[in-house]
């Protein structure tokens, strides 16, 4: 049989710093050695040079897979296994199933591997190399953090308003042709301007949206896109124009995966003064200021201030709020859905009118619970409740954690089944594509737990209570520690429920 070859080469910039030998054009004479050796034909080379073997979106193998597909090569011949790929179940899935069924012979000529002899050393030899890909993908990780925390500037491409310094590109200095609009939209903010009303200012002024900008480098054009609010959010939040590096604020979900998780606030790298501010800090306080009172009665999902705390006194079930004609009504959820049925009375009102009776109740008591209520006790109240809520989290967290390992484990050993040919092929792929989902599931539960896995914030609880007993504020999320619910009835009397030890526990408001 005449073997049409596809020679593979990758390096990655890890490999080439560490190994010489590892180069392509020393892949490429170690592969044409065997292939004269051997009488074999070449068909083509295929390479990708600075990519990692984590992942197989590399143009190189992707070429190469097009030409298996077509028929132009039955033979792929690589250096060594690390070549083709690190990571451990898609590289084994390539060469054990895909391989496979095209009619592909495999070799890695280092490792004397090829696959119409077999080797029983596979999954080690495979388990290795994933080791080394975790291992590498660490060092890389604490490499990249130990540049962080000296305020360098380790991404590829500088924030809206900066460049990088040509002199050192882990500097950033001002982008004098677009830090004006920066300014712009913190002078705006300022002001009281909404976020949306400012993106549809810049895009009257067909200012070019930042990842425009960042491909032309054109600051003003007609087809420089539309500015959205959150671009504009993300911009007057941003401490980077106040002169600080702010960074790992993503990290990756794992070594072989490119799914980024956000990280809370409190892990990410902060630098003070690295770099030339474009704003000062007076500016910035007034702009946060503005978007603060903007989220005073809605939060980031657009809730109003006492959305999720309203119920039906009859039924007990939530009542929802929506928006009728021009004004914002609230009506019972259990009604809307069995009305026919008649399992509660409409009772529908106008949320503001309710919004503003209970803020009006709640500046009452506070003043007096201010005057006659001990700070240190609520204090300690909230906090127990804050340490429940933590607890049980921690207790979930524990158990995500071995149900990862666990679900992780069954996946290694089913592909070991695979190998030893305990399970054929067909059950492999239904039972590991059924883990994969699972142990997809229990990451994604995972990474939602540590956004809201949080210590007790004790300085700015303290702050937050003066300014709710004083009235000078009204915070969703003191509310929620505060308020246990708010039960409407069908003759709009109101009942607030307490969580804190106020008195009366239930107070009627009139």
């Amino acid at each position: 049989m005449e073997y049409r070859v596809g020679g593979y080469e990758r390096l990655s910039k890890e490999d080439e710093r560490l190994d010489e030998s590892s180069s392509i054009e020393s892949q490429r004479m170690i592969i044409d050695s065997y292939i004269h050796q051997h009488h074999m034909k070449l068909v083509k080379h295929y390479s990708d040079d600075g990519f990692s073997g984590s992942h197989f979106q590399r143009p190189g193998f992707l070429k190469l897979k097009q030409d298996i597909e077509q028929g132009k090569i039955n033979c792929v011949i690589v250096k060594d296994l690390s070549r083709l790929g690190r990571e451990l179940y898609e590289t084994g899935l390539y060469i054990e199933d895909y391989f496979l069924i095209k009619g592909i012979r495999f070799i890695a000529i280092s490792d004397h591997y090829d696959s119409h002899v077999g080797d029983e050393m596979l999954a080690l030899r495979l388990s290795v190399n994933d080791l080394y890909l975790r291992d590498t993908s660490k060092k890389i990780r604490m490499a990249f953090d130990v540049k962080r925390e000296r305020g360098e500037y380790i991404a590829s491409k500088a924030k809206y308003g900066y460049i990088k310094d040509p002199r050192n590109h882990h500097h950033l200095i001002i982008d004098k042709q677009v830090s004006c609009y920066v300014k712009m939209i913190f002078i705006w903010l300022s002001q009281g301007i909404g976020t949306t009303q400012i993106a549809r200012r810049l895009t009257n002024l067909q200012v070019t949206i930042p990842s425009i900008y960042q491909k032309k480098r054109i600051p003003v054009s007609k087809e420089g896109g539309t500015w959205s609010s959150q671009t504009v959010r993300e911009i007057g939040r941003n401490q980077m124009y106040l002169g600080h590096m702010v960074q790992g604020r993503w990290k990756k979900v794992s070594y072989h995966s490119k799914k980024l998780m956000t990280l809370p606030e409190d892990k990410w790298i902060i630098v003070k003064n690295t770099h030339e501010a474009i704003i000062s800090q007076e500016l910035y306080n007034q702009a946060q200021r503005i978007l603060n009172q903007s989220k005073k009665y809605r939060n980031k999902n657009n809730r109003y201030l006492f959305q999720g705390l309203i119920y039906c006194f009859e039924c007990k079930h939530h009542m929802s709020i929506h928006q009728k004609q021009k004004q914002l009504m609230v009506q019972c959820n259990y009604y809307t859905k069995y009305s026919r049925q008649q399992l509660c009375c409409s009772h529908s009102f106008n949320y503001q009118i309710l919004e503003n009776h209970i803020l009006t109740f709640l500046k009452d008591v506070g003043k007096q619970f201010y005057e006659h209520y001990q700070e240190e006790s609520l204090l300690k109240q909230i906090k127990k409740m804050f340490d429940q809520q933590n607890n049980q989290q921690l207790t979930l967290a524990h158990q995500l954690k071995k149900d990862i390992i666990k679900t992780q484990n069954i996946l290694s050993q089913l592909y070991e089944d695979k190998l030893n040919q305990v399970i054929s092929l067909k059950q492999y792929q239904l039972l590991s594509a059924k883990y994969q989902d699972t142990l997809l599931s229990l990451i994604k539960q995972q990474v939602q737990l540590q956004k809201s896995y949080h210590s007790f914030p004790i300085k700015r609880y303290q702050e937050l209570i003066k300014q709710f007993m004083t009235f000078q504020i009204v915070d969703h999320e003191l509310l929620f520690q505060i308020i246990d619910k708010i039960e409407v009835d069908k003759n709009r009397h109101i009942y607030i429920y307490f969580k804190v030890d106020m008195s009366p526990y239930i107070t009627k408001v009139k």
